[in-house]
């Protein structure tokens, strides 16, 4: 395994998103990195790179529990978890937000939240969150403001045994809902 850098804030993201990337540049000059990734094997390869990463955005593209690459690879995202937690990358109660079309939406993005944390915080706990944004929402990679309202926001709470302790919902125009853990 290649030698790790130790970094607070990554972003992995699919480089038609450039100004996302430049945005999270700016907010976070001194302890972040960004890190285009256009194909599974190239994230695979990425997440070996770096170690106690404490907040990780993946900015990709996806439908419901997958990530979709630029190269047309796909990666069922729970699969993500696995090889995150054998390249030990995360540091305690972590944060990874999965910001991509429709990757937490329905019934198959709760499978994927529940399945990537369990897999991804097993031995350090930590918080899962995914998005479900409509492809309205987005005008040449940046936010349409005639559609603000385009995105749900799916977060999972997992202990260090890799168990579901908490979750939430947040709706379009801001209203939550708790997911009682006896789903899940």
């Amino acid at each position: 395994m290649p030698e790790q850098k130790a970094i607070e804030n990554l972003l992995f993201y699919d480089p038609q998103i450039e100004s996302y990337a430049e945005g999270f540049r700016e907010q976070h000059p001194l302890n972040g990195i960004t890190h285009a990734v256009t194909s599974p094997n190239e994230l695979i390869e990425a997440v070996k790179g770096y170690a106690m990463v404490k907040n990780l955005e993946l900015t990709l593209h996806g439908s419901p529990g997958k990530i979709w690459f630029k190269n047309n690879g796909v990666m069922v995202a729970s699969y993500f978890g696995e090889i995150s937690r054998a390249a030990n990358m995360f540091s305690y109660d972590a944060r990874v937000l999965f910001l991509g079309c429709n990757i937490a939406e329905g019934d198959e993005g709760d499978k994927f939240l529940a399945k990537v944390g369990q897999e991804m915080f097993k031995g350090y706990g930590g918080t899962v969150g995914g998005t479900t944004v409509s492809n309205l929402a987005f005008n040449g990679g940046k936010m349409n403001p005639l559609w603000f309202f385009g995105a749900k926001l799916k977060v999972r709470r997992f202990d260090a045994r890799g168990m579901m302790i908490a979750g939430q919902d947040v709706g379009y125009f801001g209203g939550t809902t708790n997911i009682p853990m006896a789903q899940h």
